[in-house]
């Protein structure tokens, strides 16, 4: 995660779920503080909506923490928990997630 001077903040490699979709879509996170508009982009398109509308958004935090955008506000895991949601992301996003802080 990273964060520039007009507060602008990109999450690179997440798994996000959104109401609008019944399947997780991969990509980055970007949004200002205040978050009005989260832009997501994938591979292949860009999904411009509102914090509202993502469901759950999982990233590799740092080397030891997973973090979770949920319910509108920012979480992360245990750092106990580390390996076996390193297995579950893996599995699902077809790679290691890339840690972002």
């Amino acid at each position: 995660m990273k964060q520039s001077k007009d507060k602008e903040i990109t999450i690179n490699d997440a798994i996000i779920g959104l109401k609008q979709l019944d399947d997780p879509v991969f990509g980055s996170i970007s949004y200002r503080n205040p978050c009005t508009t989260v832009i997501i982009r994938t591979h292949d398109r860009v999904i411009k909506t509102t914090l509202e509308q993502i469901r759950i958004a999982v990233f590799k935090f740092n080397a030891e923490t997973f973090g979770f955008i949920f319910q509108n506000g920012l979480y992360h895991s245990d750092y106990t928990e580390f390996d076996e949601w390193n297995a579950k992301t893996k599995r699902l996003a077809s790679h290691e997630l890339k840690a972002n802080f």
